[in-house]
């Protein structure tokens, strides 16, 4: 059951940062285009967003597995403060991309809008990477 959980895991974590890697580049690419212009292509790409909700699932989902199989005394005390940090910034995560999916919903009128969502994209992709370096530090 262990390895099915970490399986899962792995592939949240690569739809949830591969999506954020993605939405990264392609915000680069636009920046050269008209404002409006770059709205509609970045309201296009913003189906990328799904990968993200579901990454984060599934993270979620099979970190929860791995506590009810290990029991989160295990994970603590393996993991320390590195462990508690990952956890927080997970949170941190849940919560950004709640507030993404609320503005993005408001940009949907207006695709002028829809480069300010970047901003929150690069603060995801920086929590999740960060996320990554705290797990790999905790599980050492």
């Amino acid at each position: 059951m262990y390895d099915f959980l970490l399986i899962l895991h792995f592939f949240g974590l690569a739809l949830g940062v591969g999506g954020g890697l993605a939405s990264f580049t392609l915000g680069l690419a636009s920046k050269d285009m008209a404002p409006e212009e770059r709205g509609k292509f970045l309201q296009r790409a913003a189906i990328l967003r799904k990968n993200g909700s579901y990454g984060l699932l599934l993270l979620i989902a099979s970190g929860l597995g791995f506590v009810v199989e290990r029991g989160f005394s295990n994970l603590t005390f393996r993991g320390g403060g590195f462990f508690h940090a990952k956890l927080t910034l997970v949170v941190v995560m849940a919560g950004l991309l709640g507030y993404m999916q609320s503005q993005f919903k408001k940009a949907q009128g207006n695709p002028a809008l829809m480069g300010r969502l970047l901003l929150l994209s690069r603060i995801m992709l920086v929590t999740g990477l960060t996320v990554i370096v705290l797990a790999v530090l905790a599980f050492h």
